[in-house]
């Protein structure tokens, strides 16, 4: 069979090691010397062990303390095991994987002792790696589109896409997918997928008349260069489409990558839109060194617009102000009510989104709106 290693994540939560299954069987415990050592005090001095048997890859508990969990289920017998599998001895859990050439490459990235602090949250990864796989190869995204309507008239100026799964075995909203994307390392490639097919979906309802917004998520921005290179797969089959990206201004704290983004997104006639302005800390250097197209201001700066102080409403209006100064529309998020609505009107915005006007919608629901 295919070799096969366990991953995991050391006590800081980000760091990744690895554990090659080189030989069976391959004794798990605390014991030095084994084919896995887990340094923890809930892990037995031998606690499980992998077999092979016809082909197959085993685990069984070895009369263990803390037990042994096979996604998130204790075993009491020998039971296969597979590729996406996780794997819980004591407190500490692994994921099964398959080792391909670049994993075997990465000499430094593996290790035959696991230092975990003990005492660690179980059950923090997810299940699903298979049911991912096969999401993001068939494409399993349902898109749902939220309007942008402007403060004057009411009227639809933008959609912005927000991708739901569509996996019966997998959660529908994203931040429980994006979690198991992310113990995968998959979160950009199913960023990409969500884009990918909610802009098709959009150009097929035939209902590019105004901009659509894509979001990205933080890891992106890690590699702009990547992220480029898939809008602008996009932007090739779509040569003509109104496009925005949002971007989180707390997500680029290098002002050359941002510029690199920008000079890209420019050249491929794709706007871009400061998202969540104002959560945290409202970055007004970026609004300096690259003006985007549109901010859209945090949902905590708009919440219970209509009931905060003045001195609040007058300071969220000067940031309006300073917003547009810079040729750049400024947009309120997560508006609810009509108080709220009312609010952002006297305050300056030129667009506003959220349940105020119902929530994220199918497109054929969205063509037959009034609000157009």
């Amino acid at each position: 069979m295919p070799r096969c290693y366990l991953e995991g994540l050391l006590a800081d939560g980000e760091s990744v090691y690895r554990i090659p299954l080189c030989g069976f069987p391959a004794l798990v415990g605390r014991e030095a010397g084994l084919a896995v050592t887990l340094q923890s005090g809930n892990v037995s001095r031998r606690h499980a062990e992998f077999v092979q048997r016809h082909g197959r890859l085993m685990v069984r508990d070895l009369g263990s303390r803390n037990g042994t969990f096979l996604n998130h289920e204790k075993i009491t017998d020998i039971q296969p095991v597979a590729p996406g599998d996780v794997l819980r001895f004591g407190d500490i859990e692994l994921r099964l994987q398959l080792e391909t050439d670049t994993a075997a490459d990465a000499a430094d990235e593996f290790t035959a002792t696991a230092f975990f602090a003990p005492d660690q949250n179980v059950d923090r990864m997810p299940i699903g790696a298979r049911q991912l796989e096969q999401m993001l190869q068939e494409r399993l995204i349902k898109p749902l589109y939220q309007p942008i309507l402007s403060t004057q008239d009411g009227r639809i100026k933008g959609l912005e896409l927000l991708g739901r799964g569509f996996h019966q075995y997998l959660p529908e909203y994203p931040i429980p997918l994006f979690y198991l994307a992310g113990s995968l390392g998959r979160s950009v490639e199913l960023s990409e997928v969500i884009r990918e097919v909610g802009v098709h979906a959009w150009v097929e309802a035939q209902l590019t008349r105004v901009p659509l917004f894509m979001n990205t998520h933080p890891q992106e921005l890690k590699n702009w260069q990547r992220l480029a290179a898939s809008l602008q797969v996009i932007r090739i089959k779509y040569p003509t489409v109104p496009l925005v990206l949002e971007i989180h201004e707390q997500a680029v704290t290098d002002h050359a990558t941002l510029a690199h983004l920008n000079d890209a997104l420019r050249r491929m006639r794709i706007a871009l839109a400061y998202d969540d302005f104002g959560a945290g800390q409202a970055r007004l250097l970026e609004l300096l060194d690259v003006p985007p197209y549109t901010v859209k201001f945090d949902i905590s700066l708009i919440h219970d617009l209509d009931k905060v102080s003045r001195n609040r409403q007058e300071m969220i209006g000067l940031l309006v102000t300073l917003v547009k100064k810079g040729h750049t529309t400024a947009l309120a998020e997560g508006v609810s009510n009509p108080g709220e609505l009312t609010a952002c009107r006297e305050l300056g915005f030129d667009l506003v989104q959220g349940y105020v006007y119902g929530q994220p919608a199918a497109l054929g629901s969205l063509a037959a709106s009034s609000l157009w």
